[in-house]
């Protein structure tokens, strides 16, 4: 079995490559000045091109064509303009330079064509896409994907502590761009990654940021008089742009002085207006940093807290914290993490090379998939022998047992077991139908075995045989977790709505296969405009759509249907979902016969300022609308969380008016985040709004007039009284908890038998006609024609004619003041 071996850290602010050599992985070291890592920073100079060190020496001379932290724009649409090229460059090329300048880092040569990557834990898929997208540019034929967090936690398990037994952990990662803070459990050697959670905008690079905005800035205001420079500073193509990169690398620099050094100054030359330079000093005291970044060390607090409660932790079920990534370094960071959380704090692991080094190991255990027989040779071994084998893929014995079962078994035949480094080796033995042998295994290392069939005259027999690998003293991985919700958009025709429905659940473990059967919700008439949709999302299934990300669509349109697709006609989708997160989606029309695939791996999500603002707005007002109920019902509660909310609301709309398109920052999409997530709040998962108790309150009524008319009218048909029983026995899983879509879909089913049951049953449609004959003229939009439709009403009541009751009855609720307004019917997806 031949495996990738060779793993890469592409990190915000250094990358680096390990190699695994069987029994360790190491870091390999640049050939010029031999460190480690390697700035993830490009800079163009003419025709030439300079990655690392050489780039970031650059920035103070030339920052208009230096580029870094392009990581955090990964799976975006944004573009760089390299100012002495006129060209723009994407995210995705820059990282595929840093990739191949790594290359020149093997000094034993290898010319790897498969490797492994790492990602954080909380990258969506599509930023997940380009990364893989930014290795294959490099010249990898093969880029398998790894979580950072799993990735520090096999080096930290299998470098640095080899004695952990079974337990739990948390791993810590805060790195330069990302954070991400994971849940592991060690249990038979084996290590599973239990629950994540992370940011992908914080960081580092976010701490920078803030030190230039909240302390340079003003200070330089200070200082020269010019009241506007901070808007000039942070505007791409301004006269003072170049200036926010030189401010940007003088405080990285000031951050790392202050984690040994109480304070620290910051040396800069400004040119005035008029041509004149300042020398300016500016001191910066740790006191200060440390409270520019307390509410982000606190937000990465706040997750660590969030995964405890989800999974019913205390601190007495935790080991301890594994701290990793550059930024942990800051000790603010370390005393902040013990004292909230009072666990042990292990800092043992190297935070600036564990992702690389658990990258190498996880690479060392991954078989390539470039390595592969000729295809006549496939073939000629797919109608020959077969042995399938079974054996402990991690122990910590030194002996452990394989057993093997021959498919297409014959006599006469030998079978030999041999261990790659030639250590062990079984000689010929009789092949049987079954058989197996105990192996000896070498300490802390992954042991592969080679299984051979030979005929009587020793001559080799073609056989299909995987590799057996087996491995001692160190930790293997169970299986990457999938960070978010995959789901299908699917219409919800009570609710004249969308809605979310599962396909694959967070946590799982990848890669992942499933089927699914649906109806297709509308007829789609053969020739029309009509559009059969097939949205896959990914984020919480539980929401609403528009909370969620877009994976991609696939568009059957009627143009390409050779009949009409009628409603009701069976839809099967297959999706499967790889390791590295590649999305296949296969869809099968039944009424027509056709067949539709797709590959789905965007490397690109826009996001648009102005639609951002523009949902800001309706999330306000929605959440004022909410308050103001809640004020009304005198329910203060929750309208002191509904007014925290609009109060973030608010302040949200305020940055995303003031920022500029031009912006040299990632807040953009750091806004774009913190609007899911008070979306997702506003949809109610739990009690911040009163709109989930309302709706139960209504519900409970319903279902009360409900189940008092099966009790005592005879005349109810059998049909209502069965779908009265089932909406009761739905009733405790759709009411459990406060999930809104939930909760809403019940209630929307019991709205639908209520009144089907007041129109045809008929005691209760005359009772319900005399209600609404008895209004006063206030209560109707239009008297005048109310009291036609009454007489009519009362006409057709005294021939018995109900049908024509039902139809006034309805037409009186229609011109009632307070009737709910009939909505546009949406389209949807056609999907059901």
């Amino acid at each position: 079995m031949q495996t990738i071996n060779f793993g890469i850290d592409l990190g915000t602010t250094n990358s680096l490559i390990a190699r695994f050599t069987g029994t360790q992985a190491d870091v390999f070291k640049n050939p010029i000045g031999l460190k480690e890592t390697l700035p993830s920073c490009v800079a163009f100079r003419k025709e030439r091109v300079f990655v690392g060190d050489k780039a970031r020496e650059w920035l103070l001379k030339d920052p208009l064509n230096v580029f870094s932290s392009f990581k955090r724009k990964m799976g975006t649409s944004e573009t760089y303009r390299i100012q002495s090229r006129n060209e723009e460059i994407s995210p995705i090329e820059l990282s595929a330079l840093v990739l191949k300048e790594l290359k020149n880092f093997i000094h034993t040569g290898d010319i790897p064509q498969s490797i492994v990557v790492t990602i954080p834990a909380s990258f969506d898929t599509i930023q997940s896409n380009a990364t893989k997208q930014a290795g294959l540019d490099a010249g990898f034929q093969e880029v398998v994907l790894l979580q950072e967090p799993i990735a520090a936690s096999l080096a930290y398990f299998n470098k640095y502590t080899t004695e952990k037994e079974a337990g739990k952990w948390l791993v810590y990662d805060l790195g330069g761009g990302t954070f991400d803070v994971a849940l592991i459990g060690i249990e038979d050697n084996e290590m599973r990654v239990l629950d994540h959670q992370g940011d992908n905008y914080l960081g580092g690079l976010d701490f920078d940021h803030s030190l230039v905005v909240d302390v340079l800035l003003p200070e330089l205001i200070q200082q020269t008089g010019q009241t506007d420079l901070a808007s000039q500073v942070l505007t791409r193509n301004s006269r003072y742009e170049k200036l926010y990169y030189i401010l940007l690398l003088k405080a990285e620099e000031a951050k790392k002085e202050l984690s040994t050094r109480s304070t620290t100054e910051i040396e800069l030359t400004f040119e005035g207006e008029d041509g004149d330079e300042l020398d300016i000093v500016i001191p910066v005291g740790r006191e200060t940093f440390n409270a520019i970044i307390r509410d982000r060390i606190d937000a990465t607090i706040e997750m660590l807290e969030t995964i405890m409660v989800r999974n019913n932790l205390n601190a007495d079920d935790i080991t301890e914290i594994v701290l990793i990534g550059g930024s942990t370094y800051i000790p603010y960071v370390r005393a902040t993490l013990a004292e909230r959380t009072g666990l042990p704090i292990n800092t043992e692991a190297d935070p600036t090379t564990a992702v690389a080094v658990g990258a190498a190991y996880f690479a060392g255990n991954t078989p390539s998939r470039q390595v592969s027989p000729p295809i006549d040779q496939e073939a000629n071994l797919a109608s020959s022998l077969r042995i399938q084998t079974g054996y402990s893929k991690t122990t910590k014995d030194l002996e452990e047992y394989i057993s093997a079962n021959v498919i297409n078994f014959h006599d006469g035949l030998f079978y030999r077991i041999t261990r790659s480094d030639g250590g062990f080796d079984t000689t010929l033995r009789p092949l049987t139908p079954r058989f197996g042998e105990f192996v000896t295994l070498l300490p802390n290392r992954i042991n592969t075995f080679t299984i051979s069939l030979f005929d009587a005259f020793n001559n080799p027999v073609s056989a299909h045989v995987e590799p057996v690998s087996i491995t001692h003293g160190l930790f293997s991985l169970y299986g990457q977790p999938l960070p978010e919700d995959i789901c299908l958009e699917v219409d919800d025709l009570h609710n004249n709505a969308t809605r979310c429905e599962l396909v694959f659940s967070r946590n799982s473990v990848l890669p992942l296969t499933k089927t699914i059967y649906r109806e297709i919700s509308r007829t789609i008439r053969k020739g029309s405009d009509e559009v059969l949709i097939i949205n896959l999302l990914e984020g919480d299934a539980t929401q609403h759509p528009s909370t969620n990300k877009n994976i991609g669509v696939i568009e059957v349109r009627a143009t390409d249907l050779p009949a009409d697709l009628i409603k009701g006609s069976d839809v099967e989708l297959k999706i499967d979902m790889s390791e590295s997160r590649d999305v296949t989606v296969s869809i099968h029309l039944g009424m027509t016969d056709q067949q539709f695939d797709e590959v789905f791996s965007p490397t690109q999500r826009y996001v648009s300022l102005t639609k951002l603002r523009d949902e800001l707005t309706e999330l306000r007002t929605q959440l004022e609308l909410d308050l103001d109920k809640a004020l009304h019902n005198e329910d203060y509660e929750a309208a002191a969380r509904l007014q925290e909310l609009t109060d973030r609301t608010r302040k949200l709309q305020e940055q995303a008016k003031t920022l500029q398109t031009t912006s040299l920052t990632d807040e953009k999409y750091q806004l774009d985040e913190a609007k899911r997530k008070l979306a997702r709040q506003l949809y109610a998962n739990g009690p911040v709004s009163n709109r989930v108790l309302r709706t139960k309150e209504l519900y409970y009524n319903l279902v009360e007039s409900l189940q008092y008319w099966a009790d005592t009218l005879q005349e109810l048909s059998p049909k209502l009284r069965a779908e009265i029983q089932q909406l009761k026995a739905d009733e405790p899983e759709a009411m459990r908890g406060n999930n809104f879509f939930r909760v809403e879909g019940h209630y929307a089913k019991c709205r639908r038998i209520y009144n089907n049951a007041v129109l045809y049953t008929p005691t209760l449609l005359v009772h319900f006609f005399h209600l609404y004959a008895n209004q006063t003229p206030d209560e109707f939009t239009d008297y005048q024609r109310a009291q036609a439709e009454i007489k009519r009403g009362e006409k057709a009541l005294d021939r018995q004619n109900y049908d024509e009751l039902r139809s006034v009855l309805l037409n009186l609720i229609g011109l009632t003041k307070n009737s709910e307004v009939v909505e546009t019917k949406i389209k949807g997806t056609g999907l059901g």
